[in-house]
């Protein structure tokens, strides 16, 4: 009965499996599925073939199953014999139709009529021979036999035979371990048979669970031929020989130790517990001191190589020469992952890509193609191992394409450098000097430190056209002047209704902070002001790259909010880790007098009341961009509305942070005065002010970039002077009215569009700014303040609001201004070199701040 009871669990779980079975590899998921189904079959049979025999069922009803049970085991091995040719070839064809009549044909043949039940009970079979008379007596095989060598030995492995060539043909690795991989399989499917079998002698019963093992043998060939990655030989020996030295060569010494020793636990037996443990732990520590010896060696090196990788890839020094830079970022794979060559292809400007560097001075050209491109950048496929080409299915429709350009490149890896939907160039890694392949653990490593080849290839890009610049020593002394040149290349605001002055100056003749401008049409501007992290050349770098995406990404986005996200995942893929950025988004509508703005971490934007001769801060809670993976729900959208006399002030951390000798920061009072000081000036005079504040302030030279903008609104009269009942303050309360944001945001983007749109966006209130408390709090310094009745300031009657918060999206039409375009971004930054990658500490500080 518990036979019975086998045979019917294994037939439920193979159904279920034949359901599950993995399908991914599109040229032999149909055969597993088959051999599966086959195999849920046959047990069935056999299940039917045992319930017979317990109830004593009639006899030729059992032979019958019987039967059947046989021809379908030749049925399962045919089937899988011709899954290993399609593995290869990836399709059938009429000829493996016709192949698969002919061995059913013969198979039925033979187990039908050639073969009889000889005990039932026993699964015996007998079969008369082949040959007869002198023949017969030459070679005494028996159809049972040659059925057995034919169907479960010889068909199977004259396929694999087949499935090796194709490999070998087709230079196809992942095609050659499968084929090892199946061999090793059956190889453990005979032997199990053969152990049955054996033991049957034994317990004869124990012959019906021979389906065990050919299901077992199933699911093996299943993962088998599924598996798409190559494995490592030298590191799986690695990882064997560690374990051995480490573990068991201690233990096997150990015991011996511990023989030799065991007379002496008679007489001497604290002398012998001493011995024995001393010995154990020098051998366990001479064990550890070799595997560590050997993991230095590159034929034994440890494949956990990621924190040695990571500062090879940070300690490039991107100010020597060009050689020398390629070499160390090729030095870092072959040390860490034994990579054999290593070819760096870029974007010429035409319809190719061409070598930038090749670790063997060889010269590819690639191709562009649109095909491959889309498909590549749809599925987020930007790291392709060689072996995934035939496997990946996502890959099918351009298998043809990418294999031509490993053929070319000679590579085993393509990792796609690109800026959002724009390929720059790419970098092939060749095979290892070891011989093994690259694996998961690589993939994630590649993942991982994706930004160092992104900064690394935007480098090769800027530099390689030595034409432009010169020398790499030329373009590394100019970098200064290019920068700087890059920082003003920006749509400068030119509107009666405002003047928009501002002053940037490195503590270290260049770095990350930046202003920019951009055009969306004469009664629309965006403007950027920021810092990213870090110092030098290696901001200045991030910045000039941050400041080309920012462009890019207005091309096809049409959310205010989805912008902040998209240039906040840009920030964490591509830039160096740790880098951030902090600053703020203006959207400026004239029409409207309006400014929309997004804080993210600008430390002070200040907003001057020409009506009270104050100074108050508007710029709310900010996030800065590059820290967390899904920013948007942290992000604020905040209206402004801007009437005559006003003036807004933005600054970075450098100017409020500066200290003086004495140790005090100048701070955002000084730079309050320093507005209500200079009113009546130019705005960029009015930053210079600041500016010249500080200089004297300090006593000394820049701890840190300097930054400011400062923006002063005429209006439509461009007047500078406001009435006396229009109150700055009143009209800076948070309030949940709608106001009309999406559409306003749509105009901007059409010249065409003469009003503000008829769309509302519904505006949050988190974070409302009592009018009463705020004036009361701005006005205690004003002599005779406190006389003004607070209720005559503010009328609630009154719709002057100046800020509104708002969390909806900001919808932007699908059409731009082309004139947004007209600074040249597509080579920003030649000759750029980066020297330093922001400082983990203060990255840590940070986050505990």
């Amino acid at each position: 009965m518990i036979f019975i009871v086998l045979n019917a669990l294994l037939a439920g779980f193979l159904i279920y499996a034949s359901v599950n079975v993995n399908t991914k590899n599109q040229g032999t998921g149909s055969s597993m599925v088959g051999i599966m189904m086959l195999d849920a079959v046959s047990t069935l049979m056999l299940l039917f073939a045992l319930i017979s025999i317990k109830f004593d069922g009639p006899e030729t009803i059992t032979n019958i199953l019987h039967h059947l049970v046989i021809f379908l085991v030749a049925a399962i091995f045919i089937e899988i014999s011709l899954m290993f040719i399609k593995v290869s070839k990836k399709s059938g064809n009429a000829v493996d139709i016709i192949v698969r009549i002919i061995l059913l044909l013969a198979a039925g043949y033979i187990s039908f009529a050639k073969m009889k039940i000889k005990n039932a009970a026993t699964f015996d079979v007998i079969s008369s021979r082949i040959f007869t008379g002198t023949l017969g007596t030459q070679f005494p095989i028996e159809w049972h036999e040659l059925f057995v060598v034919l169907f479960i030995f010889v068909i199977p492995l004259f396929s694999l035979l087949i499935m090796l060539l194709n490999g070998e043909n087709s230079n196809s690795r992942v095609t050659i371990q499968r084929t090892v991989l199946c061999f090793g399989t059956l190889l453990f499917g005979w032997a199990g048979l053969l152990l049955i079998f054996y033991i049957s002698a034994i317990m004869p019963m124990a012959k019906s669970l021979f389906m065990y093992m050919l299901a077992v043998m199933s699911v093996m060939l299943s993962i088998s031929i599924s598996y798409e990655k190559i494995f490592d030989g030298s590191k799986l020996f690695s990882s064997i020989l560690s374990m051995f030295i480490k573990y068991l060569l201690p233990a096997v010494l150990g015991a011996f130790i511990y023989v030799w020793l065991a007379p002496m636990a008679v007489t001497k037996l604290p002398l012998f517990v001493l011995l024995v443990s001393v010995s154990v732990f020098a051998l366990m520590l001479i064990g550890r001191y070799v595997s560590s010896g050997l993991a230095k060696l590159i034929k034994y090196r440890s494949s956990q190589y990621d924190a040695d990788f990571e500062q090879a890839l940070a300690s490039i020094n991107y100010e020597s020469e060009l050689s020398n830079i390629a070499q160390e970022f090729f030095k870092a794979f072959q040390d860490n992952l034994q990579t054999g060559s290593m070819t760096v292809t870029i974007d010429s400007g035409s319809d190719e890509y061409t070598t930038a560097y090749n670790s063997e001075g060889k010269t590819h050209v690639i191709p562009k193609n649109q095909k491959v491109r889309d498909l590549l950048l749809k599925n987020e496929n930007f790291i392709i191992f060689r072996s995934e080409v035939e496997t990946n299915y996502l890959l099918q429709p351009i298998q043809e394409e990418l294999e031509n350009i490993f053929e070319e490149t000679e590579s085993e890896v393509l990792i796609i450098l690109h800026e959002g939907n724009y390929i720059l160039g790419h970098l092939f890694l060749g095979e290892k000097r070891t011989g093994g392949a690259y694996d998961d653990y690589d993939k994630q490593m590649f993942d991982k430190f994706y930004s160092y080849f992104f900064v690394f290839g935007y480098y090769m890009k800027n530099i390689a056209n030595a034409s432009v610049v010169g020398t790499v020593n030329r373009e590394i002394r100019m970098s200064s002047q290019i920068i700087t040149s890059i920082q003003e290349n920006m749509d400068y605001i030119k509107n009666p209704k405002i003047d928009v002055g501002y002053l940037m100056v490195p503590a270290h003749n260049i770095g990350g902070e930046f202003v920019d401008m951009i055009r969306l049409n004469d009664t629309s501007h965006i403007m950027v002001v920021g810092s990213l992290s870090g110092k030098g050349i290696s901001a200045s770098m991030s910045m000039v790259i941050l400041k080309s995406i920012i462009r890019t990404f207005l091309a096809d986005t049409h959310d205010f909010k989805e912008l902040i996200q998209k240039v906040n995942a840009f920030i964490r893929a591509n830039l160096p880790k740790g880098t951030f950025f902090s600053g703020i988004f203006c959207l400026i509508d004239f029409e409207n007098d309006t400014m929309y703005y997004i804080n993210c971490g600008i430390p002070t934007m200040l907003m001057y009341s020409k009506t009270y001769n104050n100074v108050i801060e508007i710029q709310g809670k900010g996030y800065v961009l590059g820290f967390v993976k899904d920013v948007s729900p942290l992000v604020k959208v905040k209206q402004v509305k801007l009437t005559p006399g006003d003036m807004l002030a933005v600054s970075t951390n450098g100017l409020i942070n500066s200290h003086s000798l004495r140790g005090d920061t100048f701070g955002k009072e000084r730079i309050k005065q320093a507005l209500m000081d200079n009113y009546t000036y130019p705005s960029a005079r009015i930053a210079r002010f600041t500016f010249d504040n500080l200089q004297r302030f300090m006593s000394k030279e820049l701890e840190d970039d300097i930054t400011m903008v400062v923006i002063r609104y005429f209006g439509k009269d461009s007047s500078m002077y406001m009435t006396d009942e229009d109150s700055a303050q009143e009209r800076l309360v948070d309030h949940t009215d709608s106001f009309d944001a999406d559409a306003l945001l749509a105009d901007a983007m059409n010249d065409d569009s003469s009003s503000a749109g008829e769309s509302v966006v519904t505006a949050s209130s988190d974070e409302i700014i009592d009018p009463e408390v705020e004036v009361s709090k701005q006005t205690e310094e004003i002599p005779g303040a406190e006389d003004i009745p607070v209720d005559e300031i503010v009328d609630e009657n009154k719709e002057t609001d100046r800020i509104i918060e708002d969390t909806a999206d900001f919808n932007i039409s699908d059409v731009f201004d082309e004139d947004m375009f007209n600074a040249d971004f597509s080579n920003p930054n030649d000759g750029i070199s980066i020297d330093d990658i922001v400082d983990p500490d203060s990255f840590e500080e940070l986050e505990e701040k």
